[in-house]
């Protein structure tokens, strides 16, 4: 999208942002390394999933994206800026111009072209980043590349119209919950706050502090009990029952963001540039 022109540099930057940061915290990378995660459309067969950030999902598209980006800027670097993933595409994908019949190939095909392109253990590369358990995503691409990943506690432009989107309110990345429309919850991150409280999928939230539900009276709730010294109270309900849950986080609202690095090269930004 940004090297159509769709997006602009931050928001591009803003989207890779939710991206690396939804995938480092996926519980399930502690136990389940990202090559298993192709046979979920047959093992899943796509069904929802209560606790996806445990049991992952289709996680090779998006972290292949941030696999493919980690390769993208070490071609750049050990290249001196000659050579980028653009070249290996070129040569993969382009093998017989103009014939439309398929061509298949190995993981050893996929490795070849890459040495072709810069010379690399890229064999192990791909191994330890696709067949290993590994805790975190990805993210020698970003900070390579001239990024790291923090936190700020206000949403930026592409966060909101994310979440207007898709009528939902993400807060995975503070108190672990993503809520939709009337205070239903959509979707708890494994261990995090709200799941160590025993909140799940389709429990509703009625109240928060003894005031109705509204996504940004439970923001401002967050943010309050940085330095209000006692939990947040929820009133939720499920199944026709109704609990009152004490949410003892202190941490305020976070949302991820990529910071540029000073003295690192900003190949981030050579990568995204509209074309």
């Amino acid at each position: 999208a940004a090297r159509s022109g769709l997006f602009t540099k931050e928001e591009a930057l803003d989207s890779f942002a939710l991206t690396l940061a939804t995938y480092d915290m996926r519980a399930g990378r502690n136990w389940k390394p990202l090559i298993d995660t192709t046979n979920d459309p047959v093992s899943i067969n796509r069904a929802p999933q209560a606790w996806r950030s445990w049991s992952r999902e289709e996680d090779y598209y998006q972290e292949g994206q941030l696999i493919w980006l980690d390769a993208d800027t070490l071609i750049r670097e050990k290249s001196g800026g000659k050579k980028s993933l653009d070249d290996f595409a070129k040569l993969f994908f382009g093998q017989h111009d103009g014939d439309w019949a398929p061509v298949t190939y190995t993981f050893d095909d996929v490795v070849k072209a890459l040495n072709t392109v810069q010379p690399y253990d890229w064999a192990g590369f791909l191994h330890a980043r696709v067949d290993q358990v590994t805790p975190h995503a990805p993210l020698d691409g970003f900070t390579r590349g001239g990024y790291r990943l923090t936190y700020v506690e206000e949403e930026g432009p592409y966060f909101k119209a994310l979440e207007a989107e898709r009528k939902a309110t993400n807060l995975l990345f503070s108190i672990g919950l993503t809520i939709g429309e009337g205070g239903a919850i959509t979707e708890v991150l494994w261990d995090s706050p709200a799941f160590n409280q025993g909140l799940t999928n389709g429990t509703k939230i009625v109240a928060v502090n003894g005031e109705a539900y509204e996504s940004d009276a439970l923001k401002r709730a967050i943010t309050d009990a940085k330095s209000a010294g006692k939990p947040i109270e929820f009133l939720v309900t499920a199944g026709g029952h109704y609990r009152t849950v004490q949410l003892d986080y202190r941490g305020g609202l976070r949302y991820p963001k990529l910071d540029r690095i000073t003295g690192v090269d900003d190949r981030l930004g050579a990568i995204i540039a509209a074309k």
